[in-house]
């Protein structure tokens, strides 16, 4: 053969195997690309997408936790947008991840994670609704019953999954090795065969191109003895030697560059699969632990070898969940740090807590801090401050001391694992909460049970509540539901005494008015008796009944005391302030306790302490005489020789304010130390044994102590067994208001069914005080009045007949309202009417409101109200129904004879 035809053959048959070679080559390449698609394009982003779903159910989950432990109702919605925000994201990834995956081995899985995905969002709905609904603890079962099971069950199938792409990833990985490894034992063949070929061509066509050929065949040769790289062929002609060198150098190039790819892409994908381990790792680390200083120190534990620090600290804030506080070190690494490392530390802490990034220090001064071990020391290079997120603030900041700067990867695993580190520190914050108020909780239980076992009637019962409240610290859903039972039980208890109180109340105010009708004939027919107008009684019957009299008057007293005991406890005594002055009080004091104290050949006396005689109060009068008339007549009962002073000073509070101490000293008996409370007590008396010397009841100093407290004072007492006692009375001076027009103890009554007459308070006070000196109304001639009685017992009506006639006056009487109706359409002058208010068929508030409104002949007549229940609002009911006027039984003639002449006074004008 020619040359030419040789060569002809030789390079066809080379070019054809090179062709081969190429095509060979080309669909391998192919294949690697279709392969390196598939684990980037498809498994890896199928893996990506798949994490991204797990994060938002674990942020999903965290926020519906905020949710149930946060007790404000207000914070829900905000919660709810967190979640809805996440969800979204959910919805978005899991289009993703259903679009990636849709391989028949594949379609299982989809279909359970479909499933579980659909009953969790269910659940996330139903708990959306109880919390909404305010249902929180019903939330917190749900949660833990339904939520977070199928949300552990929907993890464990997304793992199943990331699992699997992970396998198919490593499978689809290992087939591009084999590919890779198979196209070049491929390439090698071929070349080899090109080689064989072109070397049989040079020496038997082209002896002179043997030099190239056998240069092109030791850089082919090379091909297998290189590790990562190929050789190139230098191109020294431009024949088809020359071609298949610079085609040789193409395919090298791009050989290498699929390796170096792959081994950037392995490089990768090993990183984070460490990385990922690592995170496991922590997260396994920090799961199950509660308690705050075991949970730091564990995690630093881990981290500071991972960052290559000798030393590591962890400073936690002290107020958790705010953005200020100081922070404390609850874990350590490597050793204990001095205390100006510490003091400058705690700084740059506080530092990478305020800006919330991470803050790298180099060149540290040798004498900052030092690296110890048993073979030597030295100082660190590089101080690392990495703060922990928990909702956007700072709450906890770690610190490492390293030689070396801690590289990229290391920062990313901390980086990320500082998240799962702030929900863990936040969760052992609030653990330390719940223990607070588990103990607060188990403390208000042995509260309970100690006020329960004080209450002897429930003995039994507290016992049962003992047991119960043990069950409830062992389970908090019945614990809660005993309590309210308990809570139900308590109120009916408190429920039974209000009604036992108003039982009582209204016991003693009847039995009061009982009382007091009989008292009140008593009173009366005495009083008359003893004035002997007729003179038909000798001196011994004269005193005889004085001391009737004065009996019934003892008894009226105890009656009182009683009532105004019982008005204390039920809290309806009123008090009515006026203005006074501290003079006038002392005045009035002095006429009443001088005769007394004359009697006992005692030396009494008031004195005004730094112008005190000056000063006026805002009180209300009456109480406050009450109580210092009590006092009083205890320093006389008990002093037989010596003397009484009644000493008024004003001075300032503790905080401020101006009052009054009022003392009352005296040289009597005196009071032994440990009789100086009890006095206070109902029934209670220094001398409490049947033989006693003094009489009483000892009531007086206990309503004398509660008038105080009402007042807005209290009463202090010092005293020495036989050198006497000195009580003190101190109350607010007060602010002295202005007082309107008509006084509140005596209103006007403006209603259409109101009386014609209206007295000012000056007159009324004057009618009810006449002994006091006060000036009483003009004199008017009782003498011919025309007087309507309305009483139900006639022990009352022949009692205040016989008095009224002996005055001259002509005396009606009807026993209840219907007949005094009739008696005022059957008789007409009749001047003033006196009505009894408890009566039968028509009582006496009724009567009066069916004068008011009846005939204009009668309407305007004066009406005086008689009562003997004498409690509160009695007053105000009387004149609010169309009274004039309001007096209590028994009745004292002085005070009734005197209002008589007021209101007929009015009349004539």
């Amino acid at each position: 053969m020619r040359f030419r035809s040789k060569l002809y053959v030789g390079f066809g048959t080379i070019l054809l195997v090179i062709l081969i070679m190429a095509v060979v080559g080309f669909i391998r390449m192919n294949q690697l690309q279709a392969n390196m698609n598939l684990i980037v394009h498809d498994k890896y982003a199928g893996v990506k997408h798949a994490t991204i779903f797990r994060k938002e159910i674990n942020s999903i989950s965290r926020e519906i936790g905020h949710a149930l432990l946060d007790s404000n109702d207000g914070n829900v919605e905000k919660y709810a947008k967190s979640v809805i925000a996440s969800n979204i994201i959910v919805s978005s990834e899991w289009s993703l991840l259903q679009s990636h995956s849709v391989r028949l081995e594949n379609s299982e899985l989809m279909a359970k994670l479909n499933s579980e995905y659909t009953q969790y969002g269910r659940t996330l709905e139903e708990l959306g609704k109880l919390l909404q609904s305010g249902q929180r603890s019903a939330a917190i079962a749900y949660y833990h019953t339904q939520t977070e099971p199928i949300r552990e069950v929907l993890f464990a199938t997304l793992q199943a999954f990331t699992d699997l792409y992970e396998k198919e990833m490593e499978q689809s990985l290992a087939e591009s090795m084999n590919m890779y490894y198979s196209t070049m034992r491929l390439g090698g063949v071929l070349i080899s065969l090109v080689l064989l070929i072109s070397v049989s061509v040079a020496v038997w066509v082209f002896l002179s191109v043997t030099r190239n050929l056998k240069r092109i065949g030791i850089h082919m040769k090379q091909v297998a003895l290189m590790d990562g790289s190929m050789p190139r062929i230098p191109i020294q002609t431009a024949d088809e030697i020359g071609v298949i060198a610079e085609t040789f150098n193409d395919m090298a190039e791009a050989l290498e560059q699929k390796a170096a790819k792959e081994k950037e892409y392995q490089l990768a994908l090993e990183e984070r699969n460490r990385h990922q381990a690592v995170l496991a790792e922590y997260n396994e680390l920090l799961r199950g632990v509660q308690e705050l200083e075991p949970l730091s120190q564990q995690f630093l534990n881990h981290a500071a070898p991972l960052m290559s620090a000798g030393y590591a600290a962890l400073y936690v804030r002290a107020a958790s969940g705010s953005s200020s506080g100081a922070m404390k070190r609850v874990a350590l690494y490597g050793g204990t740090f001095s205390a100006a490392a510490s003091k400058e530390a705690e700084g740059l802490v506080a530092q990478c807590a305020a800006q919330n990034r991470t803050l790298q220090l180099t060149e540290i001064p040798t004498d900052y801090i030092r690296i110890q071990s048993g073979l030597g020391s030295a100082s660190p290079a590089y101080i690392t401050l990495i703060p922990i997120p928990y909702e956007g603030q700072s709450i906890a900041v770690l610190e490492f001391a390293t030689f070396q700067v801690p590289s990229t990867a290391v920062l990313a695993v901390i980086d990320e694992a500082r998240w799962s580190l702030g929900m863990a520190l936040h969760g052992a914050t609030a653990y330390l909460k719940v223990q607070e108020l588990l103990k607060e909780s188990q403390a208000f239980a042995e509260e309970l049970q100690t006020q329960s076992e004080e209450l002897q009637s429930q003995q039994e019962e507290l016992r049962t509540l003992n047991e119960e409240l043990e069950e409830l610290y062992q389970n908090s859903e019945q614990r809660n539901a005993e309590l309210e039972c308990i809570k139900s039980e308590l109120e009916e208890k408190n429920r039974q005494i209000v009604v036992s109180t108003r039982y009582k109340t209204e016991f003693l105010a009847n039995i009061s008015h009982e009382l007091r009708t009989p008292l009140n004939s008593l009173l009366l027919l005495s009083q008359l008796l003893y004035q002997n107008k007729e003179e038909n009684l000798n001196p011994k019957q004269v005193e005889y009944i004085k001391t009737i009299h004065n009996s019934g008057m003892v008894l009226l007293q105890l009656i009182n005391d009683i009532l105004d005991l019982s008005k204390i406890e039920s809290g309806k005594m009123e008090i009515m302030r006026e203005k006074a002055s501290v003079r006038e009080i002392g005045n009035v004091l002095q006429q009443q306790f001088q005769p007394l104290a004359l009697q006992k050949q005692l030396d009494f006396h008031i004195d005004y302490e730094e112008g005190a005689d000056q000063a006026e109060l805002y009180t209300d009068i009456y109480k406050l005489q009450q109580i210092l008339r009590n006092l009083l007549s205890n320093a006389l009962k008990f002093t037989e020789a010596g003397s009484v002073s009644l000493v008024f000073r004003t001075t300032l509070s503790i905080q401020g304010e101006p009052t009054l101490e009022v003392a009352v000293r005296d040289t009597g008996i005196g009071i032994a130390q440990d009789k100086q409370v009890i006095i206070f007590e109902m029934f209670q008396q220094a001398d409490g044994t049947t033989s006693r010397k003094y009489g009483g009841t000892g009531l007086g100093l206990s309503i004398s102590k509660e008038l105080a407290a009402l007042l807005g004072g209290e009463i202090r007492v010092t005293s020495e067994e036989g050198m006497g006692s000195t009580f003190t009375l101190v109350i607010p001076l007060g602010v002295v208001a202005q007082l309107p027009a008509a006084s509140p103890a005596f209103p006007e009554v403006a209603s259409a069914a109101a009386p014609a007459f209206v007295l000012n308070p000056k007159e009324l006070d004057a009618a009810r005080q006449p002994e006091e000196g006060m000036t009483s109304a003009p004199a008017t001639p009782l003498n011919g009045a025309k007087i309507l009685l309305v009483d139900d017992d006639m022990r009352n009506i022949f009692s205040m007949v016989g008095v009224l006639e002996s005055c001259g006056m002509e005396v009606i009487f009807a026993e209840n309202g219907m007949e005094c109706l009739d008696l005022l359409e059957q008789n007409t002058g009749i001047d003033l009417i006196l009505m009894d208010i408890m009566m039968p068929k028509m009582d006496g508030y009724e009567t009066i409101r069916r004068i008011r409104e009846g005939k204009t002949s009668f309407r305007d007549i004066p009406i005086i109200a008689l009562t003997a229940k004498a409690m509160k609002n009695d007053r105000s009911k009387c004149i609010e129904a169309g009274a004039n006027d309001y007096i209590s039984k028994p009745v004292q003639l002085e005070q009734l004879f005197s209002l008589l002449r007021v209101w007929l006074h009015k009349e004539e004008l």
